[in-house]
């Protein structure tokens, strides 16, 4: 009989090859797949992150919240090919704060006729998808720029230092973890996880540096900052779903659990590498 573990490690491969198959595909086919993309996280993440707030109590307006979050980061995804994205990006950004306030005042004013026992959880609830799950991913869509020339591959390097990060922690962790990251919340993560991580993301940052010819120093430091932000974006979830008594956000992904399992680390990672490369490229 197989070994569970190499069991699971197999699943996690397999249906992992075919997540990439996909994502590769739609980031470097044209704009609106790569548009279809972030429109398809967006609402997967979103679905389940509403799931998660009805297990912990609230009742969130679900079309509401669906809403909001495509209204946010539709524009964002149509940028992806335009070389003017960051200053398009930036003035969208500004934007986008008075359309989630409006939206915010419409969820207020929505939930004073639905006489629920909750409103405060239910608000919150329905307006915290658009800024945790939203406007990170629309954010994916400024990558491109943010460096010599406008290169699409940006995107796909950025994944692959996340997904670096994420199986060797898992990796180094099954084999080598004896000392507990943070047990409170994931009791599985362990400090070795976490540091093999963190080099597997800075290596694959370093290959990637090379091979775009980007800086090799500015690149290491981005697979530091995201593999730190990715790390803490797991916990995040892992809080969500343990207050939430789940163990995966979903099912949607063998091996994975469901959007937000396997996204959760890009939500935190993409505006904390956005925000690095604004500031050490000479983008603007």
């Amino acid at each position: 009989m197989m070994n569970p573990k190499i069991k699971d490690i197999l699943i996690r491969a397999a249906s992992g090859v075919v997540m990439l198959v996909v994502m590769l595909t739609a980031m470097l086919w044209s704009t609106w797949s790569f548009a279809a993309l972030l429109v398809a996280i967006t609402a997967g993440v979103t679905w389940e992150h509403l799931r998660l707030s009805e297990h912990c109590g609230a009742q969130p307006q679900k079309v509401m919240a669906m809403g909001i979050a495509l209204l946010v980061v539709a524009p964002f995804a149509l940028l992806f090919d335009s070389e003017h994205a960051i200053t398009e990006g930036v003035s969208l950004m500004f934007g986008m704060m008075f359309v989630v306030m409006i939206a915010m005042l419409m969820v207020l004013f929505v939930e004073l006729f639905r006489q629920r026992e909750t409103p405060i959880q239910n608000v919150g609830a329905t307006i915290l998808p658009a800024l945790q799950v939203a406007l990170p991913i629309a954010m994916l869509a400024l990558l491109p720029a943010l460096g010599e020339g406008y290169n699409a591959w940006r995107v796909v390097a950025f994944f692959s230092i996340i997904w670096a990060n994420d199986v060797f922690a898992f990796l180094v962790g099954i084999t080598l973890g004896r000392h507990r990251l943070c047990e409170r919340i994931s009791p599985k993560k362990s400090w070795e996880g976490f540091i093999g991580g963190i080099v597997a993301a800075m290596g694959v940052a370093l290959l990637a540096a090379h091979l775009l010819g980007e800086n090799m120093y500015v690149w290491a430091g981005l697979g530091l900052v995201s593999a730190l932000a990715a790390v803490a974006g797991d916990l995040i979830e892992s809080m969500f779903k343990r207050a939430a008594g789940v163990k995966d956000s979903g099912a949607i992904m063998p091996g994975h659990g469901g959007w937000f399992d396997r996204f959760d680390a890009v939500l935190t990672a993409a505006p904390v590498a956005v925000i690095y490369l604004l500031i050490l490229t000479e983008t603007w």
